[in-house]
């Protein structure tokens, strides 16, 4: 369940954390997470494995916006679980703005972020009626089998001092908040975002190297 906006539940529970700069403005190997919104607003968006071709996807699409929350002075953050697939990730240009890493999974851990049990993910891949759609619409994104595929993830946008805009956490491989939402949740111009909108349902992320 997620933290309820305009409370500071996401900020005061992993404030103290730290994560391993991958792409970051600082010359500090470790940064605390809360750091990353005591000067601006921020988007931190909790990736899943880094060779998911559906997650891949989600990242692609989320950065149409990363140059309009830059110019509005909202910090954008990427943070992964693990490195493995990190190398391909960043040759691929899928994520434009900062990332980081966080080992151990303490963010997973501070906010509860749910991680697919097997036979959920089996049933996930065989019985969902989407996932043939998505995998077809992602079919020419390149992916991999490696890493953890059944850690789920999430999309948090705070306010400057840490106040939850969005707390946005996956109930499936690929769920992720539309651009216009979070564009919402922070009280931007949503015009370009709702004209750029796909028509149908959106992809779920669960297949052979989605998962």
């Amino acid at each position: 369940m997620g933290a309820e906006k305009g409370t500071r539940v996401v900020a005061d529970a992993i404030g103290a954390l730290e994560v391993e700069k991958v792409v970051g403005p600082t010359d500090h190997a470790n940064v605390p997470l809360s750091s990353f919104w005591s000067e601006q607003p921020v988007l931190i968006h909790v990736l899943r494995r880094f060779g998911c071709q559906l997650c891949r996807g989600g990242a692609v699409e989320m950065g149409k916006i990363i140059p309009q929350l830059e110019a509005s002075g909202v910090r954008v953050i990427g943070v992964g679980i693990e490195k493995i697939g990190l190398e391909d990730f960043q040759k691929g240009g899928f994520w434009k703005g900062e990332l980081y890493i966080d080992n151990g999974k303490k963010i997973h851990k501070a906010l509860n972020i749910q991680k697919v049990g097997l036979l959920g993910s089996i049933r996930m891949l065989f019985s969902n009626k989407e996932v043939k759609n998505a995998i077809k619409k992602t079919k020419d994104t390149p992916g991999d089998f490696k890493g953890d595929g059944r850690q789920l993830g999430g999309t948090f946008v705070l306010a400057k001092g840490g106040e939850t805009l969005l707390d946005f956490r996956q109930a499936h491989f690929g769920d992720h908040p539309t651009n216009v939402a979070i564009l919402e949740a922070l009280g931007l111009d949503t015009t370009a975002a709702k004209e750029a909108t796909p028509v149908g349902p959106p992809p779920v992320c669960t297949d052979s190297v989605a998962a």
